[in-house]
């Protein structure tokens, strides 16, 4: 059998915070989700990009089910098409990328 390869989604630009899930939003509009935690057990500045045929509009950091948080935990600024997240250590977060 030959292997397929499949170029990321997603690109974060820091060894400590690890990708652990990108998928489609379970209510089936179209938006991205993406789960990240940081992995190392200290403070870090993440950008984090989505690279490949998403056009996003928006972003928000939700709950394990999807559901936006009113007070985000992981402070966040977007910058053009990348977003720069504060995450403490082994901090899990929950980002939606609306679809357009």
């Amino acid at each position: 059998m030959r292997a397929t390869r499949v170029d990321p989604l997603i690109e974060v630009d820091h060894p400590a915070v690890m990708v652990e899930a990108v998928k489609l939003a379970e209510d089936r509009s179209g938006d991205l989700i993406v789960r990240l935690y940081e992995a190392h057990g200290s403070r870090v500045r993440v950008r984090v990009r989505v690279i490949r045929h998403f056009a996003a509009t928006d972003a928000t950091e939700t709950d394990l089910l999807e559901r936006p948080l009113t007070a985000p935990r992981a402070p966040f600024a977007a910058d053009g098409s990348a977003l720069t997240l504060e995450l403490r250590p082994f901090q899990l977060v929950t980002l939606r990328f609306a679809h357009r």
